[in-house]
């Protein structure tokens, strides 16, 4: 996902703020699973969202239901 430096640099700070971490390419931002890939994921869906959230399978689970 192409996002402006600014609105990048927006997210990291949030995501800090919020979980205590940045995100990253292979780790979930909320529970800190490391090595993420998209196998991992349902559907290529819940990996769009993980492209842009940084959250894993499970950890969206819990924030949007199943």
């Amino acid at each position: 996902m192409n996002r402006s430096p600014q609105m990048q640099e927006f997210v990291n700070d949030m995501s800090e703020k919020l979980f205590g971490r940045k995100p990253s390419n292979n780790q979930c931002v909320s529970c800190g699973s490391e090595k993420v890939k998209q196998k991992d994921f349902r559907d290529d869906l819940s990996y769009k969202e993980f492209t842009m959230s940084h959250m894993y399978q499970e950890c969206q689970d819990s924030v949007f239901g199943r």
